[in-house]
């Protein structure tokens, strides 16, 4: 099994999504916790530089954004409701700004 660890942000997030939202991604979640490796799209999706992202699909689409670390531990960084094709770069920056912060806590 692996650990989900939240980023205090991430984890506000999480709670804010609508219910139907939160619940996709609670199945989800529960995945990565199994194994992540084992995910493939169109559940999770590399983005690069050992980032990716676990997706929600439907009417309202939900992507987390989260990285591997030693362990057997997932960070999950960033999680917000997806309005466009692409992953914005500035969710993408949020993400990586959140790890460092992850990192210097630890």
């Amino acid at each position: 099994m692996f650990e989900v660890i939240f980023h205090t942000e991430a984890d506000a997030e999480f709670v804010a999504l609508p219910p139907v939202v939160k619940a996709k991604m609670v199945r989800l979640l529960k995945k990565l916790e199994a194994d992540p490796r084992k995910l493939r799209e169109p559940d999770t999706k590399p983005l690069g530089n050992n980032l990716f992202e676990v997706r929600t699909m439907g009417s309202d689409i939900a992507r987390g954004l989260w990285v591997y670390q030693e362990g057997k531990k997932i960070y999950m960084l960033r999680i917000f409701i997806k309005k466009s094709q692409k992953t914005p770069p500035s969710e993408l920056a949020i993400a990586w700004q959140r790890l460092e912060e992850m990192k210097n806590e630890i």
